[in-house]
């Protein structure tokens, strides 16, 4: 169970467009018609406004293959849908609020459905489509249980050898670059005016004057959540890499690595603020062994990354091939008219 689980777990879902065969003046002229056991249509308004959403959520424009993929798909969430309808795959509202519930649950136990919505619609996502997602992602669940139990039951585990095989071919980019484990205290000033730049540097000062007289560096991170400065909640892992150089500035990289473990740093600067910073442990470049940790600060070795990836090769093999066949098979009994230009 726990490996059909994983499998279903690995579909990715195509945003479903509306459909309304009476609304031909409100959305458009028809693009495609779709019959497995009933005509639908896709409107040309509406297939418009699916793209939209996918390129405002991927920040760039669908190219004219794209936009022609995206249409197949559509056709091919339409041919499942009706497939399901056929063949009694049904879901229900409950199952789909239980996975709404559980996404909800993960900013928090007391957040209301209000700031669900606002949280979903400032990423971009309307609750309505999030809802249509896990419909979806529950009846292609109930599929694969009804039809492909045995055959997901028979993928071949990932064995030891598989992994020992993977780890030699790609040894040599299992390398843990130098690392320091660190927390920060800070006053962030970022577009902030020269009044409050002048402030932050004087709150900063003050703090890195009770450190030098003894208050402890943990008491003043803890104490910043009721304080007018900032902190990080917990140490956390600093890389001696282009993206963390990058992500911090010069300033910042090089007090990290400058540091001897148990000091605080002296107030430093960059766009974003003031910061004092404490280096805890440093961990020089290791080669990882299979036993290691796979990333530091993280749960899983490296054998555990290893063989998660390739069980996850194994099954999105064979999702690819099910789909691919499955949708052989439903055009083949359908019929598909495209009328328009993506």
């Amino acid at each position: 169970m726990k490996k059909l689980f994983a499998v279903m777990a690995a579909v990715v879902a195509v945003a479903s467009p509306l459909f309304a065969q009476s609304l031909t003046g409100t959305l458009g002229t028809p693009i495609a018609t779709v019959k497995l056991v009933k005509t639908e249509i896709i409107y040309e308004k509406a297939f418009r406004a699916d793209v939209l959403k996918v390129e405002t959520l991927r920040k760039s424009t669908l190219s004219a293959d794209e936009r022609k993929a995206f249409l197949e798909g559509v056709i091919n969430d339409l041919l499942f849908y009706q497939m399901c309808e056929r063949d009694g795959i049904k879901t229900s509202d409950a199952e789909v609020n239980a996975y709404i519930s559980r996404v909800k649950s993960q900013l928090g136990t007391n957040v209301t459905d209000a700031q669900f919505e606002a949280y979903l619609a400032g990423q971009g996502i309307p609750i309505a489509d999030l809802r249509s997602y896990y419909r979806k992602q529950i009846l292609v669940q109930k599929w694969l249980q009804a039809t492909k139990s045995a055959e997901i039951a028979a993928i071949p585990p990932v064995t030891s050898d598989d992994v020992l095989r993977t780890y030699d071919l790609y040894k040599s980019k299992l390398i843990r670059p130098d690392t320091a484990r660190i927390a920060f205290i800070y006053y962030p000033f970022k577009d902030k005016t020269d009044a409050e730049r002048t402030k932050a540097a004087e709150g900063i000062r003050g703090l890195s004057e009770r450190l030098s007289k003894g208050e402890n560096f943990d008491a003043l991170r803890l104490k910043a959540a009721d304080g007018s400065y900032g902190a990080s909640r917990d140490y956390s892992y600093f890389e001696r890499t282009e993206v963390f150089a990058s992500q911090f500035g010069k300033t910042i990289f090089d007090t990290v690595f400058g540091l001897k473990d148990g000091t605080v740093s002296a107030p430093v600067e960059n766009d974003a603020g003031w910061w004092i910073v404490r280096r805890a442990e440093y961990f020089p470049q290791k080669q990882l062994e299979l036993s290691d940790p796979y990333r530091l600060g993280q749960q899983g070795s490296v054998q555990d990354y290893i063989a998660q990836l390739l069980a996850q090769e194994k099954q999105n093999a064979f999702m690819n091939k099910t789909f691919s066949e499955l949708f052989a098979d439903l055009r083949s009994k359908a019929t598909v008219k495209i009328l328009g230009t993506p």
